[in-house]
């Protein structure tokens, strides 16, 4: 459901971040990590640090929007 929007952000924005998916059932020591307790969650990084967490299904212009303000 997200991989399609989230390849669009990422293409848009390819210059300013980078997209990583993780699957939280083969990995969940990282949800565990960064309090992820829904699917799908987007998490933030800026210089290694987590700076912003999106829960839910979102329209890929609603996060472009969204992302911009912290890229």
């Amino acid at each position: 459901m997200m991989s399609p929007i989230l390849e669009q952000v990422g293409s848009q924005l390819r210059d300013r971040l980078q997209v990583v998916k993780i699957d939280t059932d083969r990995y969940p020591n990282i949800a565990s990590q960064y309090d992820i307790h829904a699917l799908p969650t987007l998490v933030l990084f800026k210089s290694g640090q987590p700076v912003e967490k999106i829960e839910g299904v979102h329209q890929a212009n609603q996060l472009i929007k969204h992302l911009k303000g912290f890229v």
